[in-house]
């Protein structure tokens, strides 16, 4: 009978496709698990198995997020066994995955982004920060982003083909699509050199051609051929803030929030490419002003005071006031 580790190594081998960052997680889940249960024939991995494993990647130092995502990895791989008629049940199907406390979605107001930008260390990140809150691109698509991709006022995010100049890539979203080029953006990636990827420095996109001629361009330098890149950022928010105050990311999340405010959701969506309304809602925030305004409207309410409070003469205690509060 086939065996957990030769599962795993059937189900990689056989869908080659996968991201390799999906394949090295998936790969990583199948290790722990036979780390805490062994490698016992699949056919004898139970549900109690399965949630011994969710609680023992807690008790080995995982987050909730972290044991979440392996547990996810886990189910594809018996379900692939199931349509093989190797496995009659998936074991892992009726696991709960850990209930993780949402944190706020961050980002970022208009006077961050230009302090950002004046301590960017130059025009290059200059542009590749304009280019993150002006078009809601990911990070991997500004940063493959070629000459080509720019035209008629337009930044298209499309694959790339595996050529002389360019490396085999393609969007996150598997879909063409297009998003406007504000003037000043076009002029500044114009200013960064010739070479096919302006978001890259000419240095670093000729070792990755290096790379790329002796078979050594992996995913991961695909996804983001740009070396340091998260640190460079962290220093950039240090010099103008004195500490890191949010991530890359966030610059996208701001675009989507500032654009649903203007225009109807379902084209926000063909702007950035999300597959759904409800996963766009993960990218939208509240704006601090969102708050000031409803403090406003709900004083308006009661503008006029609440009626029928009186107050107590003998206690002493005022029970209503304009705003609703009270005091002693």
């Amino acid at each position: 009978m086939v065996k957990l580790r030769t599962l795993c190594q059937n189900y990689l081998a056989e869908n080659f496709w996968l991201a390799e960052s999906t394949k090295e997680t998936t790969e990583r889940a199948f290790r722990y698990l036979i780390e805490c249960i062994g490698n016992r024939n699949i056919d004898r991995v139970r549900y109690e198995h399965c949630s011994a494993y969710k609680g023992w990647l807690l008790k080995t130092g995982r987050c909730r997020t972290t044991a979440n995502i392996y547990l996810r990895s886990l189910s594809p791989v018996f379900n692939w066994a199931i349509l093989l008629k190797l496995l009659e049940a998936n074991p892992v199907a009726k696991i709960k995955q850990f209930r993780v406390t949402k944190k706020p979605i961050r980002i970022y107001d208009d006077w961050q982004f230009e302090r950002m930008f004046r301590f960017a260390p130059d025009d290059r990140w200059r542009a590749i920060l304009l280019c993150a809150i002006t078009t809601g691109l990911r990070r991997g698509a500004i940063l493959n982003l070629t000459l080509n991709n720019i035209r008629g006022g337009f930044v298209f995010v499309e694959p790339k083909r595996d050529s002389k100049t360019t490396w085999l890539w393609e969007p996150k979203d598997k879909e063409v699509r297009k998003v406007p080029l504000i003037e000043p953006l076009a002029e500044l990636i114009k200013s960064l050199g010739s070479h096919p990827y302006p978001m890259l420095r000419a240095a670093r996109y000729g070792s990755i051609m290096k790379l790329k001629a002796v078979g050594l361009l992996t995913d991961r330098i695909r996804r983001c051929p740009e070396q340091n890149f998260r640190r460079t950022f962290v220093n950039i928010q240090r010099r103008a803030f004195g500490r890191q105050v949010g991530d890359f990311h966030s610059l996208r999340k701001t675009y989507t929030t500032l654009m649903c405010e203007r225009l109807p959701e379902h084209f926000v969506m063909r702007l950035t490419g999300h597959n759904s309304l409800k996963t766009m809602t993960y990218y939208l925030a509240s704006r601090e002003s969102y708050y000031e305004t409803a403090k406003e409207v709900a004083s308006q309410t009661i503008k006029n005071g609440v009626p029928g409070l009186q107050r107590d003469a003998k206690e002493g205690v005022h029970y209503g006031t304009p705003t609703g509060r009270y005091w002693t």
